[in-house]
């Protein structure tokens, strides 16, 4: 299982304060209003954010998804593995213009 709401709700108080943001910044970002995540800071309401809404977050920081209680992201597994096995070949063809 993930951390608590509790704890999700403190990652992303630190995280607002070690990069400077304010809450309605993260709001706007979910595309809610300016007070949606200062009232879940402070209040918690809503209880615990949708899982869309952590990953956003997650991605705006930064962080690995699971950090704010999100799935990880079959995306950047995928790309991971995919930039491991590319090797590049810069060997080009010069061809002449006619």
């Amino acid at each position: 299982m993930g951390p608590s709401p509790d704890v999700i709700r403190q990652r992303i108080a630190e995280l607002c304060a070690d990069n400077r943001c304010t809450y309605a910044t993260l709001s706007r970002l979910l595309g809610r209003q300016d007070g949606y995540i200062a009232r879940h800071i402070r209040e918690a309401v809503p209880y615990e954010l949708a899982i869309a809404d952590r990953d956003k977050l997650a991605r705006f920081f930064g962080i690995p998804g699971q950090h704010l209680g999100a799935p990880a992201r079959m995306d950047d597994r995928r790309a991971f593995a995919e930039r491991r096995r590319y090797k590049p070949n810069y060997r080009t063809v010069l061809r002449r213009a006619t």
